[in-house]
């Protein structure tokens, strides 16, 4: 019986990246890359055309926020599959990105047949997560069993890291100003941002500075 068809697109700000996956899938006869775009929009103009079998997707994309662009993607377009491919291993983006309707998540150190593998479990309607990935998941998922009761403190939710970048923001800085005196790139400060809005149930940088300083976690 012949293979089934499964059509991709690629979503990856690097050209590299995207010739490199269709480098690696050269000889697997059927799987088929449709499109690829480098951008979120871009992406979401292919899929007007034609919904694929499986998006393959970078969270660091400079037009829009991954975790918020699976979300867009599994509402609008159902029948697509997501898979993330990304260097992000943050366990709250990671959660938040399954949450959002990821079906697996990668990273991108991977090896090419772990990939394809993937590729097929994901199109035959099963879930995949890289085996680091999955450690994230099976810590984050023991944390909660361990710790059924929200804190009463909510800034026990909040990282060290996540501290650091509401403090940058208070004072104005930009995302890329604050990934340079963090070591880390604007993209990511924004993912962090997103998941801290998220976690905290706030709207936009404004009512972030306020919850920061009633709970003291900088001070005027």
């Amino acid at each position: 019986m012949a293979e089934k068809q499964i059509n991709i697109y690629l979503t990856d700000d690097h050209k590299i990246v995207r010739d490199g996956i269709k480098s690696m899938l050269i000889g697997n006869k059927n799987i088929n890359v449709t499109g690829e775009s480098d951008t979120g929009s871009g992406l979401l103009e292919l899929m007007k055309k034609k919904v694929p079998d499986i998006v393959v997707l970078d969270l660091a994309l400079p037009d829009m926020n991954g975790v918020d662009l699976t979300k867009i993607l599994t509402t609008q377009y159902p029948a697509a599959r997501i898979l993330i491919l990304s260097a992000e291993m943050d366990e709250n983006v990671i959660i938040n990105t399954i949450k959002n309707g990821a079906c697996g998540f990668l990273n991108k150190d991977v090896s090419g047949r772990e990939f394809v593998d993937a590729l097929r479990l994901v199109a035959d309607g099963e879930c995949y997560f890289g085996q680091r990935i999955s450690g994230i998941i099976y810590k984050s998922y023991i944390n909660k069993i361990q710790h059924p009761e929200a804190p009463t403190d909510v800034t026990k939710n909040i990282s060290d890291r996540e501290k650091e970048i509401i403090c940058l923001l208070s004072e104005g800085l930009s995302f890329k100003e604050v990934g340079e005196k963090l070591c880390i790139s604007p993209r990511t400060v924004e993912n962090h941002k997103t998941n801290i809005l998220e976690k905290l149930g706030l709207k936009n940088t404004i009512e972030l500075v306020k919850f920061a300083i009633k709970h003291g976690i900088i001070r005027i």
